[in-house]
């Protein structure tokens, strides 16, 4: 049996440690016509998921807790039982071999998800992806029918990221778009989402340097306790693109096309944001 890895982090309370933040959020905020039901686009074939399952289990491909990563006597059949309906085939490449997906929790403590992905390579299962968090929607491209994954990467522990990953299986490889938003369900102030959004296509650009704010307010005392007193996630330079999402007042909940100011910064590393675009709030002129 693997032994636990325990990370203590001074100052901080028990109850802290491996809690996982805002699980789940709706697709439809982040994303235009979303699908969630993956049933539509499974491939029914039993026999295929248990070899392919059998595979990554004889040659220790897998570290999940029931498998012989944990326990070298570890039978598959016992395996299978737990975790075989977390696994699923969906062609995402449209080449008639479908690819094997894993999400779920694959440990004891249950503290977070795991999504991996598997695709064949010469008559083989060869893993594309591996990362924390859960699988959110998909979409189906209108040309090639590929299927386009939407990956939501939780945060754990004190943290706040959120990244929403599209993955596109491209020649053997997983290709990834990120958008970026911040979020806990306990610890920040503020309200971070509108009920609803709209995605007209229309683009905007700023007039002047602007604060992107993960609410819809101006909070300047305790908006994220040991973190920041404000509830500001970065600067953005004048002329910087933007959509609108949805509206609620004087402010607009928007998605920046552009890169931050780089800057100082208690909530984000603005350097590491280039090419990736976040999600949050702006205060409208008048």
């Amino acid at each position: 049996m693997k032994s636990k890895l325990i990370v203590l982090f001074l100052g901080f309370s028990a109850w802290s440690f491996g809690y996982v933040e805002m699980t789940r959020v709706d697709a439809k905020i982040f994303i235009a016509n979303p699908e969630t039901d993956f049933t539509k686009i499974q491939v029914k074939n039993e026999a295929l998921k248990v070899k392919m399952i059998t595979f990554l289990f004889d040659n220790d491909m897998i570290d999940h807790i029931g498998t012989k990563a944990y326990d070298p006597t570890a039978l598959f059949v016992n395996y299978y039982k737990q975790f075989g309906p977390l696994y699923q085939l969906i062609d995402l490449n449209n080449d008639q071999i479908p690819e094997l997906i894993f999400n779920g929790y694959c440990t004891e403590e249950r503290e977070k998800e795991q999504l991996q992905i598997f695709t064949t390579i010469k008559g083989e299962l060869v893993p594309v992806y591996n990362k924390i968090g859960h699988l959110l929607a998909y979409k189906i491209h209108p040309n090639t029918k590929e299927i386009l994954l939407y990956h939501h990467q939780y945060p754990c522990c004190e943290n706040a990221s959120h990244n929403l990953n599209r993955l596109r299986l491209i020649d053997n490889r997983m290709t990834l778009v990120m958008r970026y938003f911040v979020g806990r369900d306990r610890g920040m102030k503020g309200h971070f989402f509108p009920e609803k959004s709209v995605f007209s296509g229309k683009f905007y650009h700023t007039k002047a340097k602007t604060s992107l704010y993960w609410s819809p307010e101006v909070i300047d005392q305790g908006a994220w306790p040991r973190r920041t007193e404000k509830n500001i996630i970065a600067h953005y330079p004048d002329s910087t693109i933007y959509s609108v999402l949805a509206e609620k007042g004087k402010w607009s909940f928007v998605v920046m096309h552009g890169a931050p100011v780089v800057e100082e910064n208690k909530v984000i590393n603005p350097a590491n944001f280039s090419t990736t675009w976040i999600y949050g709030w702006i205060k409208n002129d008048g």
